[in-house]
This record gives C-alpha cells, sequence and structure tokens, in this order.
C-alpha cells in the first residue's frame, strides 16, 4: 500500500509538471511572478522553460522576506540565513541579466544587506529602461544611487527608499516622470531643486525624512500633489497648478514664533505666493510656527480663492501661529472644511471639525 501511494503520488506530481509546462508563455510568466523566491530560483536554474520566461515578463517584483527573515542565533540559522541572501541575489541576477523584452514595472524589497551587489544591478536595470522603478532596500548606510538610473529617459514613476542622491553632472532630467516619491535620503538643497525642476511632466511629489536639505526649493508648473515631511530651514514653492499639499516640519526647535521687528521677509508669501489653484492643504508639526516667523503685518498673499479644506496637526498654537493661521484663513472665500487636532498634553487630544455650508 505504500509503495502504491508512492506511486501515485509522483505520477501527480510529473502529470501536474507536463501540464503547467504546456501552458502559454504568458500564463507561465504570471506563475513564476507569483512563485515564493526559493521556487523561482529552482525552476530558473533547473528549467531552460522558465529560465526563458524572465526575458519576456513586463513587470518584474522581487522581496527577499521568504529567506531572509531568519535571525542568525547559532550556526545553522545563520547558514540558512547567508543561503537565503545567496538565493534572493541569484534570483535578481537572473532576472536582469535574462530579460530581453519590454519591462515596464521594476520593484525590490530587501531586508538585508545588499551594498555589494547593489550597483551591478543598477546598471543592469539601466539598459532595460523600465517605465516605474521602486527600490525599497532598508538595511544598513543609504544606498548611493549610481549615475546610470540617472540615464533612464523612459521613467515615468521613480521611487526610492534609503538612498543617498548626487546627480550626474550630465543629468538631462527625467523627460516623461509624473511621480517621484523619496523616503529616508539624503541630497543637497542644489540637487533636490535640480531633480523636480528637470521633470517638466511631474504630477507628484512626495519628500519623506531626509538630511542634507536646508532651504528646500519647489518649481514646476505641472505639479498637482506635494507631500513634505521632515526637517528644513526654508522652502520656496513655485507650483502654480498645485491642488494638493501637505507639509510636515518635524523640528521646532530651530523655528521659534517670536515675531523679529523689521524682518519683511513673508513665509506665507513665498511657501504660497503661487499656489492660485490650491483646494487642499495640510500643515502639520511646526510648520505652522514656520509660517508666523517674521513681520505677521506683512500683507497676505492673494491666493486661497480655490481653498476649500485646511487640515492642521501637532500644532503649538501660540498667538503668533493664531496671527498666521487667520492669514490663511481670511482670503479662503470658498472653504468648506477645517480640521484642527490639539494636543494639550500626552493623554489629551482635542479633535475639532468644522463644515461650512
Amino acid at each position: 500500500m505504500a509503495h502504491a501511494k508512492k506511486a501515485k503520488v509522483k505520477h501527480t506530481v510529473d502529470l501536474s509538471s507536463s501540464t503547467i509546462s504546456s501552458l502559454p508563455q504568458e500564463i507561465k510568466a504570471k506563475i513564476l511572478s507569483n512563485l515564493s523566491i526559493h521556487m523561482a530560483v529552482r525552476a530558473s536554474v533547473l528549467s531552460s522553460d522558465w529560465r526563458n520566461l524572465w526575458t519576456i515578463m513586463p513587470d518584474i517584483f522581487l522581496c527577499d522576506s521568504k529567506f531572509c527573515s531568519v535571525c542568525p542565533s547559532s550556526d545553522s540559522s545563520e547558514a540558512f540565513y547567508i543561503s537565503g541572501r545567496s538565493k534572493f541575489v541569484t534570483l535578481v541576477d537572473l532576472a536582469l541579466s535574462l530579460h530581453k523584452g519590454t519591462l515596464d514595472t521594476f520593484q525590490i524589497h530587501g531586508a538585508q544587506s545588499y551594498h555589494d551587489v547593489f550597483a551591478r544591478w543598477m546598471y543592469m536595470l539601466s539598459t532595460k529602461r523600465p517605465g516605474a522603478i521602486t527600490i525599497k532596500l532598508t538595511s544598513g548606510p543609504q544606498y548611493k544611487i549610481p549615475s546610470s538610473l540617472f540615464s533612464i529617459s523612459h521613467l515615468y514613476l521613480l521611487y526610492l527608499k534609503n538612498c543617498s542622491i548626487s546627480l550626474p553632472k550630465k543629468f538631462e532630467g527625467f523627460r516623461l516622470l509624473r511621480v517621484l516619491k523619496l523616503k529616508v535620503f539624503s541630497t543637497t538643497d542644489s540637487d533636490i531643486s535640480n531633480l523636480i525642476s528637470s521633470c517638466p511632466l511631474l504630477d507628484v511629489v512626495r519628500l519623506k525624512y531626509f538630511e542634507g536639505i536646508s532651504c528646500l526649493s519647489i518649481q514646476s508648473q505641472t505639479l498637482e500633489i506635494l507631500e513634505v515631511e521632515g526637517n528644513f530651514e526654508d522652502i520656496h514653492v513655485d507650483a502654480p497648478n498645485l491642488l494638493h499639499m501637505y507639509l510636515t516640519l518635524s523640528n521646532t526647535e530651530d523655528h521659534q514664533s517670536v515675531p523679529v521687528q523689521g524682518d519683511r521677509k513673508s513665509y506665507l508669501k513665498q511657501t504660497f505666493g503661487s499656489l492660485t489653484h490650491i483646494t487642499t492643504l495640510s500643515v502639520s508639526g511646526s510648520f505652522l510656527t514656520y509660517l508666523s516667523k517674521g513681520c505677521m503685518l506683512t500683507e497676505v498673499p492673494g491666493v486661497f480663492d480655490h481653498l476649500e479644506t485646511v487640515h492642521m496637526e501637532r500644532c503649538l498654537w501660540k498667538w503668533t501661529e493664531v496671527l498666521a493661521s487667520c492669514s490663511l484663513f481670511q482670503k479662503a472665500l470658498l472653504l468648506s472644511e477645517l480640521e484642527i487636532f490639539v494636543s494639550l498634553h500626552t493623554h489629551c487630544i482635542i479633535f475639532c471639525h468644522y463644515s461650512f455650508s
């Protein structure tokens, strides 16, 4: 009976394998993209039919979570960890080296360090000229983005996490880029400004948790959504078609709300002066403190005639911040919704929601 069962199981596996192998390439490519890393590597190494599927896959998503999630506590678990990382490196190498068709989307997520192979991966990726790139490699120091990635002219989406950005001298911009997302990154004032201004079709910019930026300059004629969360000393926004803006300034120590006598710099104007179409505004952290700096009696910019929704959270609500808020509201004639979160102390949060009809 035991032998009969073995024969039956073996026959079933062979039949299943034969059936899958006879499927059209497009369906097999979909199956391969949903396999675990272990199965994908095994199939690609052992079978030329499966290995050739990497040449036609339009979307590649790679994640090391299946094999690199073990914390080494013994020799055996450490060996398992090293083996998992090695298999993931093999899988990425296979995917990038074998691909010959049109690559629309490339995503890679990793919780282990791949600094030793990152430059090679980025060079191979640049030769495939994908339309959308997402890189989330979160372990260890920030990954320095090589110049090869900035040569991909067909990008329409770029999402980088845990990276260091330094534009090459001959950077010509991403002419088709519409979405730019950067998270946990470092760069300079000039590089982030040039990167954004060199993308003539940009619709969405999200910048979170950055270092090295003192004066953040956003210049874009097409930008519709802007989200900024981090520490900076100054911000300039020139985006006449911006519709939705979300601003969070984390560091309160560098932004005292005491007006300076004779200071004629209008922080309201340099931030909102060009935003003639904005409909949604969210201010959080100490950004309201930033807006209240300088002379609050300067003329308020003539904007906000399309502003409908305002959200304010984690503000200190000193008297200068109240004045800044009034400056924001006094020309928002179409304002229909206002949300205010006030934290009185650690265990007390007040939420106010106002709807205007």
